[in-house]
């Protein structure tokens, strides 16, 4: 779960961008404009792990902003993402060239906007050197999983489902996300049962039960979750 700051003067727009964000599970604070911001950060010291920023603000505009962050040794690190209905090239280019690290158009797509902060995120989120859940290990480096100590081979696509589940312990995940975070589906519909199949696939090398699971449970109605390490 990450802090998200979102700079949005629109409060339909700003809900909008907040409530997508809380659904993916992330926390998420609102600001109106630059002086909202900078009095926030003021106070507390406190930094987002991703910042959301709209360009067309009263007092001091968003490319102010971007560059006072990127210019800032406490805030430079921190990722930025522009959203905003200024879709000429020059600014796109502009927003980028000072350090912006993503730059979406508004009118948006929801899933496009998750899918983008999710990108950001995982970019500037270090990778664990190992996932370890119960019985179950993860080497993301050398891709190699484990189940109690034995090594166990799984194709590209086995092992990218396994460690995407693995960096969502307990999360009931459905096969369109699922569709979307691994295989890049843009659509939820899933004639050829793509998730359930690789799932099925998954258990037999696990030598996971589906009926009594230690490792991956089916979450009815909904998609699946990964159990292990879970105690009571």
């Amino acid at each position: 779960m990450a802090m998200i700051w979102i700079v949005e003067d629109d409060p339909s727009i700003g809900m909008l961008i907040e409530m997508t964000v809380k659904k993916q599970g992330h926390e998420a604070q609102r600001f109106v404009d630059a002086e909202a911001l900078e009095k926030r950060l003021r106070a507390e010291k406190a930094l987002p792990d991703l910042l959301l920023l709209d360009l067309m603000l009263r007092a001091k505009d968003g490319f102010q902003v971007l560059a006072e962050w990127k210019a800032e040794r406490a805030t430079r690190a921190v990722p930025v993402i522009i959203i905003s209905a200024r879709t000429a090239e020059r600014d796109v280019v502009r927003g980028l060239d000072l350090g912006a690290e993503d730059y979406i158009t508004k009118p948006f797509g929801v899933r496009e906007l998750q899918a983008r902060v999710q990108a950001a995120l995982r970019r500037v989120t270090p990778e664990p050197e190992r996932l370890e859940l119960g019985a179950l290990t993860l080497l993301p480096a050398s891709r190699e999983t484990l189940v109690d100590g034995a090594r166990v081979e799984l194709t590209a696509m086995e092992y990218e489902l396994l460690h995407y589940l693995a960096r969502h312990p307990g999360t009931a995940l459905t096969r369109a996300r699922l569709l979307r975070e691994v295989w890049g589906y843009n659509s939820d519909d899933d004639p050829s049962r793509t998730v359930d199949s690789h799932v099925k696939t998954l258990r037999l090398k696990l030598g996971d039960d589906a009926d009594s699971p230690r490792f991956i449970q089916t979450v009815r109605g909904t998609g699946y979750r990964l159990i292990a390490g879970e105690k009571g």
